[in-house]
């Protein structure tokens, strides 16, 4: 050990540099869909390894930072290939998403590594504080410039069901701080100030603490399945649809008379039909040729719930809506997603850009047309005759823990999303597994629809009932989980406890800092 030590502390600051985001990139295979979750250990504990050989604040930050450039470049990759769907517009603006919002999120890890520095804590303080510091860190990405909380550590258990069990109490940013500091205590093997014994003590207490934590997620596991909600009879439908000639005009129809064959491809009985995320790409609202179209497909006891842009009779205004259609032709429910993607679906700060000759640089944000946002007060519970209200989560979303919790009460939870610019890469399965964390973190079941993705039942607990894997059209047809009897911690209490056990773990850190 001490000879290792010895070779680390003679690299230069470069290698040491290129060390960290080599643990880095490696940390983003702990994620879905490859999930080898011994890195998190490995990859943690060298950070801070690296990190304490650092001789100022400038090379504490910066071998943070290049740490979480390789993880996020590694982890988010995928969203580059969104611009190559047409590419002749946007293929230019590839660098933004691959390599500059990486180095903005880098940020975030370098600040966590700058804080051990400055604090120049020891021992188990120094994981403490860095757990601490790295969590409350992530919250601020989740929230700093409309928020980015993608890829958080937790979610590195999400083929590992009993530890994601932790989500219903302390929620997903709670699970991050346990795996923080958790995967971080084999670090203090390579300090020199403690003795043999007490690194022994720290592994042994830390390894029991694991055993623990999956015990108790097991046992929570242990539960019988849920019963269906009665008459809640579904039919899920994943299209596949190409991104590239979604909304060209002669080929758009035949994405509709897709979803409308697999809908009916098999013999049935179901009372609610559900498609993805702008699945029809027409104005349901204002075309009474494709809401007439469409009415015929509806169940006659229940309704087509779908994905579609929703347009103002009157002013210019879009929104990305679920809309649920009857039978008879009458829209009997609307969703307008709320947190839009900035980029994605409206330009941030529009006025400047334009004023200031900055968009007209750039064609592909020069024709954005933006989606608007709803009005304050609009619902985001559905409630349709017949069934129990559920939340509806567009897309991105979901990705947002603390905005799924809602005024209304709701049993289910419905996510409907377009996977396919993404294509066959590691995003469709990171997106699901954060879907799949919200069922666990509510304690209600997920019905999930995606065009290219992954379309799932999920029940309270996590527990996958059917998919549709990615890039696979199907359809699944079920009945609606209940949702758990009482409803979870998290659910009822939201981001609360997690914080205050960032704090708890702050607190532990500098008193034990202050008295070694």
């Amino acid at each position: 050990m001490n000879l290792k030590l010895i070779r680390l502390s003679e690299l230069t600051f470069w290698k040491k540099s290129a060390l960290s985001l080599f643990a880095g990139i490696l940390l983003a295979a702990t994620l879905a869909p490859l999930h080898i979750i011994f890195l998190l250990p490995v990859c943690l504990s060298l950070l801070l390894i690296l990190t304490a050989e650092t001789r100022n604040k400038k090379q504490s930050f910066f071998i943070g930072w290049w740490f979480g450039f390789g993880y996020f470049t590694a982890g988010l990759y995928w969203i580059g290939v969104a611009f190559t769907i047409d590419a002749g517009a946007h293929a230019a603006l590839i660098p933004i998403p691959t390599l500059v919002l990486p180095a903005c999120l880098a940020i975030f890890t370098g600040l966590s590594t700058f804080i051990l520095y400055v604090l120049q804590a020891k021992g188990i303080a120094r994981i403490f504080i860095f757990a601490a510091s790295w969590t409350m860190l992530e919250y601020i990405r989740g929230i700093l410039f409309t928020g980015f909380p993608w890829n958080l550590i937790g979610y590195a258990w999400g083929d590992i069901l009993p530890m994601l069990q932790w989500t219903a109490y302390v929620g997903i940013y709670g699970l991050t701080l346990v795996t923080v500091f958790v995967c971080s205590v084999p670090a203090l093997l390579t300090e020199t100030s403690l003795s043999v014994r007490k690194k022994n003590y720290f592994m042994l207490a830390d390894s029991l603490l694991i055993l623990a934590l999956v015990t108790i997620g097991t046992l929570r596991l242990n539960s019988p399945p849920l019963e269906n909600i009665e008459n809640s009879e579904i039919r899920i439908v994943q299209p596949n649809n190409d991104q590239e000639t979604k909304w060209k005009t002669e080929t758009r129809f035949s994405h509709v008379q897709n979803l409308e064959k697999l809908s009916r491809s098999e013999a049935g009985e179901f009372r609610y039909l559900i498609w993805p995320e702008t699945a029809v790409p027409f104005f349901i609202t204002t075309d009474e040729r494709i809401s007439g179209y469409l009415q015929r497909l509806a169940p006659k006891e229940g309704a087509l719930i779908t994905g579609a842009p929703r347009r103002d009779p009157v002013e210019r205004k879009y929104w990305n809506s679920v809309q649920a259609l009857s039978s008879t032709g009458e829209i009997i429910g609307v969703y307008d997603k709320r947190h839009l993607l900035p980029y994605g679906e409206y330009l941030p700060l529009r006025s400047f850009l334009e004023s200031s000759g900055v968009s007209s640089l750039i064609p592909a944000l020069d024709n954005m047309s933006d989606f608007s946002f709803p009005p304050p007060g609009a619902n985001d519970v559905m409630k349709l005759a017949g069934l129990p209200p559920f939340r509806t989560l567009i897309c991105y979303e979901v990705t947002f823990p603390w905005e799924v919790k809602s005024d209304d009460e709701f049993d289910w939870i419905l996510n409907v999303t377009n996977d396919a610019w993404f294509g066959h890469t590691s995003g469709p399965y990171q997106h699901f597994v954060i879907s799949r964390t919200r069922a666990i973190e509510q304690g209600v079941s997920l019905i999930r629809s995606a065009n290219k993705g992954i379309s799932a039942v999920v029940d309270g607990y996590g527990r996958i009932l059917d998919e549709i894997p990615p890039t696979k059209a199907g359809i699944i047809d079920t009945s609606i989980p209940k949702a758990l009897e009482n409803r979870t911690l998290y659910g009822r209490i939201g981001e609360i406890l997690p914080l205050v056990t960032c704090v708890i773990f702050l607190t532990i850190g500098l008193t034990i800092r202050r008295f070694h």
